[in-house]
């Protein structure tokens, strides 16, 4: 009875739509998160769309909360410990051509911590879920005296979303879902200011912060195509954003010269998720996901002030793609156990890469499972390691967008990341009937 009522003030607490913290290096391409779910964080996000008992399948597809029953809450928190090291081979000021010497960044990316929140309620044909995730994110962090310090310092994409769906059983065999995002997104970006011929170790310190609310939408479907095996494919809509704020212009970050209020537009990608659920014997399941984002909507982002372009940022990403793989063995009524294995393809072309946001192609092994103290409350634990490829860094006053930047030729390599996932749900007075879905 003790672990009763410890288990519903607990899940209590788990509701509250609350996102803190920041991730470190994105861990989905570009500045994605995909670290929503510690029960799919252990099979390395595969069959993260074809529903399960993690509630955190409806942030990928809107139609999978048909499979909690009644009411249920779901609370993960993840620790995101990145390192990325960039190695300067040469670096040259803007306009001079001096050289700015071979300083590089042993770790330019910092650690995060990010928490996510499920609630759904399912009855008869119908379930409707809520979201609070954080789908975006970015830390790193260099020093303003690195050779590279004319294209980034300290950047920061704080990002906040509000997930609202809701699916319908049409037969058996299908169920469709949709919904309505709201996003918030905060942004920081910071580097060394070119402010004339001579080259001193910091001219100017240059500081862009914005904001911006943005909408969308979600959509979802979900195939029983036998007792235990579903198919599951979901859609996240783009999301216009048109971040408003400052450019700060100051001698070493302290003595303001200029302030001027900006504006810069910046469409968040669309996606697809496509995944498989399926249980091959009493006691093992195999599950699979193949994602598509549309990170060639990031072209460039340009800063403008009444029209101006102040600031360009030439970005040029490509379409990304994750492809991953992974099994659940069910040990005991109470223990369940996860493994997978994913590879995924970074958006960030070799020609654009920068200190902003080091991306490299990537892979995942992952491990995980589930505790069920009752048949009601049940733990999620999750662990993944990431190894990021050795990609070159190779930014040039040749492209326009350079023209006071100066260049530099660098690599980013020792990257790595471990990821640490602990989840809680509860099931509240899950009815008897049949569910939407049913495993």
């Amino acid at each position: 009875m003790m672990m009763r009522d410890w288990a519903v003030r607990a899940a209590g607490v788990l509701v509250l739509p609350v996102v803190a913290g920041a991730a470190g290096e994105a861990q989905a391409g570009g500045f994605g998160l995909r670290e929503q779910s510690a029960y799919y964080q252990g099979t390395s996000f595969a069959g993260n769309a074809a529903g399960g008992e993690g509630l955190g399948s409806m942030f990928w597809n809107p139609a999978a909360i048909s499979f909690a029953p009644g009411l249920s809450v779901e609370g993960n928190v993840t620790y995101i410990a990145p390192h990325a090291a960039v190695d300067v081979y040469s670096a040259t000021a803007p306009l001079t051509g001096a050289s700015l010497g071979n300083l590089g960044v042993s770790d330019i990316v910092d650690n995060g911590t990010l928490p996510t929140t499920y609630i759904s309620y399912a009855w008869d044909k119908w379930a409707v879920g809520l979201a609070v995730t954080s789908p975006f994110g970015l830390v790193t962090d260099a020093p303003c005296n690195w050779s590279g310090r004319y294209y980034g310092c300290y950047n920061k994409i704080f990002d906040m979303n509000v997930q609202a769906s809701a699916a319908y059983r049409v037969n058996e065999w299908l169920t469709l879902g949709g919904g309505l995002n709201v996003n918030y997104i905060d942004a920081k970006l910071t580097n060394a200011q070119f402010a004339g011929l001579a080259t001193p170790a910091n001219n100017l310190y240059a500081q862009l912060d914005g904001d911006d609310l943005g909408i969308g939408f979600n959509l979802g479907v979900l195939f029983t195509l036998a007792p235990g095996t579903t198919l599951g494919v979901g859609y996240r809509s783009y999301i216009d954003q048109r971040l408003a704020g400052t450019l700060n212009l100051s001698v070493a970050g302290l003595t303001t010269v200029n302030q001027m209020n900006v504006n810069a537009g910046l469409t968040l990608p669309d996606q697809v998720t496509a995944s498989f659920r399926s249980q091959i014997a009493p006691q093992w399941t195999v599950l699979g996901t193949v994602e598509w984002t549309n990170w060639s909507t990031v072209q460039e982002l340009v800063v403008t002030t009444r029209g101006i372009p102040v600031s360009t940022l030439d970005l040029k990403w490509n379409d990304g793609w994750y492809f991953s793989g992974g099994v659940e063995y069910q040990w005991d009524p109470r223990l369940a156990l996860r493994a997978g294995i994913a590879y995924e393809l970074s958006p960030v072309p070799d020609e654009t890469r920068s200190p902003r946001l080091p991306d490299t192609n990537r892979l995942w092994l992952s491990g995980g499972l589930t505790y069920n103290f009752t048949p009601q409350f049940a733990m999620d634990f999750a662990y993944s390691h990431i190894f990021g490829e050795t990609s070159p860094m190779g930014l040039y006053p040749t492209d326009p967008a350079n023209a006071l930047r100066g260049s530099l030729v660098a690599e980013v390599n020792d990257g790595y990341v471990d990821i640490v996932s602990v989840g809680l749900r509860y099931k509240f007075n899950a009815p008897t009937a049949a569910a939407l879905i049913t495993k």
